[in-house]
Parts: structure tokens; sequence; C-alpha cells
């Protein structure tokens, strides 16, 4: 049983962007794929923990890189449990293209209870603790986020629609359209001529199909980009956004986000 699970993807034209560069999108799919794949082999996979009415809700997540590879190259994505913080159970990832460390994410889920819809602490599944690599690519703490200034305008609003499409095995929308929504509320311009160098979301609430979202974004202004390897050392400088994703039936906020754009590189 490994405690380090590894796997290779090669880069195809449908997971490109507008630079002809992996999307963060498809990077995220990659990580989740990976996590999946070794939580299989550890016997933690989603359906397995249903049939004991349990289930992973993804609660935090923070990626940083450094660097997009391009159509058909190939991306190695390493990833492990690193332990635990509060209610979280924490999972680590890096990112390889050839042998150069090009990125780095961190995240933690939640054990809920579907009987009681009540998370369920880590020290509950001692056996758990056998399978930690204590290792943190991004030693992060998860602190709260913090809401978007009602004073403000937001530089940019949308609204969307749940799609069946979007709801995943636990019955509600899948992580990756949330990413999609916070996405949105950038203008596209910046899409065009920059890039992600981090991105952190707390997934705050459950999205339910036919429900209506509400993304809005705030620009915050020039922000530190922190390395993802010592060669990467030095004052480099990003544009951060606040995203806010809130349901318009009921005014209820599910998910916050911050990103740190950078020039496309």
């Amino acid at each position: 049983m490994s405690k380090i699970w590894s796997e290779t993807y090669k880069v195809h034209t449908y997971e490109l962007d507008r630079q002809q560069k992996v999307s963060i999108r498809s990077l995220c799919s990659f990580l989740i794929d990976t996590a999946g794949h070794h939580v299989q082999e550890l016997g933690y996979t989603i359906p397995q923990l249903l049939e004991q009415n349990r289930s992973w809700f993804f609660s935090r997540f923070l990626i940083r890189m450094q660097e997009y590879p391009g159509w058909r190259e190939k991306i190695t994505v390493e990833t492990w449990p690193s332990g635990s913080q509060k209610l979280l159970f924490v999972r680590d990832w890096r990112l390889f293209s050839g042998q150069r460390l090009i990125g780095q994410a961190t995240s933690g889920w939640l054990m809920i209870d579907m009987l009681k819809r009540r998370p369920l602490r880590p020290e509950s599944y001692p056996e758990w603790g056998t399978f930690i690599h204590p290792e943190r690519t991004i030693p992060h703490a998860f602190g709260k986020l913090p809401a978007l200034d009602p004073d403000r305008t937001p530089t940019a609003k949308q609204e969307f629609t749940v799609r069946f499409s979007d709801v995943d095995i636990n019955g509600h929308a899948n992580y990756l359209s949330y990413i999609e929504w916070v996405l949105e509320g950038i203008p596209p311009e910046v899409r065009v001529e920059e890039e992600i160098a981090e991105m952190e979301l707390h997934f705050l609430s459950e999205a339910n199909f036919a429900e209506s979202i509400i993304t809005s974004c705030l620009r915050n202004g020039e922000t530190d980009i922190f390395p993802v390897s010592d060669r990467n050392a030095g004052s480099l400088k990003g544009t951060e956004y606040q995203h806010s994703l809130v349901r318009r039936q009921d005014g209820v906020e599910v998910a916050r986000a911050r990103t740190v754009w950078r020039p496309v590189v």
C-alpha cells in the first residue's frame, strides 16, 4: 500500500486554454483523479464510504502554479494524505513537468455522516493515521477568507444555474463547477493576457440542481506571489481578486475564493 501515489497525464487538445496551455480546470481534474485513485487503494472511496453512510466533502483547496505545460506535454502528479487540522483531513499534491517542479497544492476534506449530515472527527478513524505521509507542500492553516466589502462595486457579476451535469456522486455541484463559476467572474481581458499563479477556495455550502448561483468578483490590487521552488524565489508580484458565490434563492454564500494573476509566462 503506497503512502505517496503518482500518476502521469498527457495534455490533450480539449484540456487547453486560450493560451494553448493546460487549463487550471484540467489541472484540478488531474489532482482529484489522483486523489480518487489513491483513496481507492486505501479503501476510502466515496462508494465504499456510502456503504457505511459516510462520504467525503471537499472543504478547502489551495493551488500554486509556476508554469503551465502545453499540448502533448506530460504532467506527473504526486499526492498523499498529510495529516489533519481540527475536522479536516488534509491531502497534498506536487506537479512536475519532467523533473521540474511546476506546481503544488493542498486541501482539506470533511468526512460526513450522511444520516446526521454532520462532520466526523479525524481521530474517530485511527486507522487513517497509518496512511499519513507528514509532508506539507504548502503549510497552510486554511484560515477564513474575508467576505467581499459590501461598499465596493464588484468588478464583475454573473448568474449561473446548476445543471444536472454539474451534480456529483454526493448529489450536489462538484468542485470543478465551483472553479468555473469563480473564474467567470474574472474580466475576459485578464483571462486572455494573464494566468493564475495562485487560487484558494473555501466551500461553504452545497449548490444543488436547478439552483441559481451568483458569482461576484472584486479586484484587490498588487500582492506577492509565493515561489513554488527555491529556483523561483524572488520578489514576484501579481494581482489579487476576491470572489464570492451566493445562492440567489436564499442569499446563502456557498463559496469564497481568492485568485492571484500574473502576465502569461
